[in-house]
């Protein structure tokens, strides 16, 4: 496990085919995009948390149309609010378990947690 040595912030916004997480260091302007995995095993996060932000991410992943992708998305808006919900909640988690700034962040809106 790494330390956070020079981590500014943790942000948590899925995007269609890449990790959810998002890493910016003081060293670098532009946010490296991490999985849930790489953030377990450079940060220690928790396997549990770790789980559930993989599982969150999928439910997102598996909305995505590669054939329309403007129609991708959830079916209703109650799915919707559901899911920005627990990612809440995940950010929240996250933010507990690291010494930094969480932020996060949907089409439905952003948070930030932490420092």
């Amino acid at each position: 496990m790494g330390t956070m040595n020079g981590v500014i912030s943790v942000r948590l916004a899925p995007e269609w085919g890449t990790g959810p997480l998002w890493v910016r260091k003081d060293s670098d302007p532009i946010p490296a995009n991490y999985s849930a995995e790489r953030l377990a095993h450079d940060f220690g996060v928790p396997a549990d948390l770790v789980a559930a932000i993989d599982a969150w991410d999928d439910e997102f992943q598996a909305v995505y149309d590669p054939d329309d992708p403007m129609d991708s998305g959830f079916p209703d808006e109650a799915t919707t609010a559901a899911w920005h919900e627990r990612g809440e909640r995940l950010a929240e988690r996250l933010a507990a378990a690291l010494p930094v700034r969480v932020e996060f962040h949907t089409a439905r809106g952003d948070r930030v947690f932490g420092v």
